[in-house]
């Protein structure tokens, strides 16, 4: 066993020249590598973060027709049926949505007509979510 000094020089190879001589060689990683790794890893995180609220909270316009729109609240929540999917129309104050009922008596008087809706949020039945209502513009 060769015992390795800071200040071997007496002609001994050192452990690297001696792993080189045995037919394998071993690379050490730089320590700034390891911190790079780390950054990606979370700046991908952030970034997949980033996406998943940009898609739940960037409104999005679909073009149907409501086929059913009542002024009595279901579980606290105006509903719309549109040919492709329930929409609910609620008030979000951090949205400074405060006429989820004009836009309700809207969806009344436009059922049956081909409107542009413009909404956010997602629909997944599982936990009842429903896709929120911003406005409405009725196409002619």
């Amino acid at each position: 066993m060769i015992w390795e000094t800071p200040n071997e020089t007496f002609g001994q190879p050192n452990r690297e020249e001696q792993i080189v001589q045995a037919g394998t060689r071993r690379f050490q990683m730089p320590k700034s590598s390891t911190g790079f790794k780390v950054k990606a890893v979370f700046v991908s995180v952030a970034v997949i973060i980033a996406l998943i609220l940009y898609s739940y909270f960037i409104p999005d316009t679909i073009r149907t027709r409501i086929t059913d729109a009542q002024l009595t609240k279901v579980d606290g929540y105006f509903m719309i049926a549109t040919e492709d999917r329930p929409l609910v129309n609620h008030d979000a104050k951090y949205r400074f949505k405060f006429d989820s009922g004009n836009i309700q008596n809207e969806a009344i008087r436009m059922k049956g007509k081909e409107v542009r809706i413009r909404k956010y949020g997602w629909r997944i039945p599982l936990f009842s979510m429903y896709e929120n209502v911003v406005s409405l513009k009725q196409i002619e």
